[in-house]
């Protein structure tokens, strides 16, 4: 075949060639661009077994246990005691039992639970211990104050304090019986002037020593002032009580005895059991804004 005869050929089927390479060039750029998606498009393969530790993260390890039995043998220390399930547990629901504590009590003064007073004698020190409600009595908690006893928290029990001496106590070589006069409350006394009186010392001995039937003869509370506590006010007083034969009225409010200020609970009961030996007993009354003076001389 001439040349002449092929360049025809050439230029007669030349766009049917043009055109096929433009395919296989489409063809080829589009497989490019879909290896680009599948490597963007797939997971990041995993890192080899070798590579990853077995050892599991520090936040999942337990805390290291301290080893108190070696830590004492190297310090010299002694170990606490386990406490037992029950101990320190409080018993609340038992009748009280007699205190083993060796105390005796001497008398009580009642005026609602936050004010109400009890006079106990500690018989070890032979001391005289003033306590209200929530107030610590040697060894106890004082949970209750009524008129023969008082309901204490000792070791875990509740126990009452009375006049009996506590479990194991001897009774006191000096303690004597006081005998009651017969008769009424103040059958004795006599009013030498408006405020002037002889008690004799069997009276002021028997309402020292039975504070509980005094209690009963009269409602006695405390008394403020501009918020403050002054002394005590007595109220429903009975006409055949001792509170009437030394002239004190409903609604007086006693401020002073001996000297004494009567606006702290403790100290009212502390003066009770000051005045068994007392030759004279002053007492400050406020009746309706005005001072009296009441004087009882002891014989």
């Amino acid at each position: 075949m001439s040349a002449q005869p092929m360049e025809l050929l050439l230029r007669k089927y030349f766009w049917s060639v043009q055109l096929t390479g433009i395919a296989l060039a489409a063809l080829l750029a589009a497989k490019i661009v879909n290896l680009f998606i599948e490597a963007s498009l797939a997971p990041a393969p995993a890192p080899p077994a070798a590579a990853v530790s077995a050892r599991p993260a520090a936040a999942a390890e337990p805390p290291a246990a301290l080893d108190t039995e070696r830590l004492a043998r190297l310090t010299g220390l002694t170990l606490p005691a386990e406490p037992s399930p029950e101990e320190g547990k409080a018993d609340l629901s038992s009748d009280p039992v007699r205190t083993s504590m060796r105390v005796k009590l001497l008398g009580t003064l009642l005026a609602g639970p936050e004010w109400s007073l009890a006079s106990v004698l500690d018989l070890t020190s032979q001391k005289a211990l003033t306590v209200m409600v929530g107030d610590r009595l040697l060894t106890s908690q004082v949970l209750q104050i009524l008129r023969d006893r008082v309901i204490v928290l000792n070791n875990g029990r509740r126990e009452y304090v009375s006049a009996e001496a506590g479990d194991g106590a001897p009774p006191l070589a000096t303690t004597t019986k006081v005998t009651e006069p017969a008769g009424a409350w103040g059958a004795g006394i006599k009013q030498l002037d408006d405020n002037s009186y002889d008690v004799p010392r069997s009276e002021l001995d028997r309402a020292i020593n039975n504070l509980n039937d005094l209690a009963m003869q009269a409602r006695l509370v405390p008394a403020f002032k501009d918020g403050v506590a002054e002394g005590f006010k007595l109220f429903s007083i009975r006409p055949d009580s001792l509170y009437s034969k030394i002239g004190i009225v409903n609604g007086d409010v006693v401020k002073r005895i001996n000297g004494f200020e009567m606006n702290d609970p403790a100290k009212a009961l502390e003066v009770y059991t000051k005045l068994k030996d007392a030759p004279r007993v002053d007492v400050e009354i406020d009746r309706n804004g005005t001072t009296v003076r009441k004087t009882y001389n002891i014989h």
